[in-house]
């Protein structure tokens, strides 16, 4: 079970990533805050009806990082 707070550190094609996801409190969808250490900070959710992960509309990261959090997001979440 994912704890509302949950560190990543990982690499994407060579490049280190780090930061934390803190999950926050949303009626709607499963969301959380992203801060990814040298981006700025972006939400991401799982919209329920699609079982899609959507992002912020300005979120300005690589989709390998994107792809990255959020598969660790869900590796977490079954753990």
């Amino acid at each position: 079970m994912l704890s509302n707070y949950l560190n990543f550190q990982f690499d994407v094609q060579g490049k280190p990533v780090s930061g934390f996801c803190l999950q926050i409190q949303d009626d709607f969808h499963e969301t959380y805050a992203v801060i990814v250490e040298g981006y700025h900070s972006f939400c991401i959710w799982l919209d329920q009806p699609s079982s899609t992960w959507r992002s912020s509309r300005y979120t300005s990261v690589e989709p390998g990082v994107l792809e990255k959090i959020i598969n660790y997001l869900n590796s977490h979440k079954s753990a």
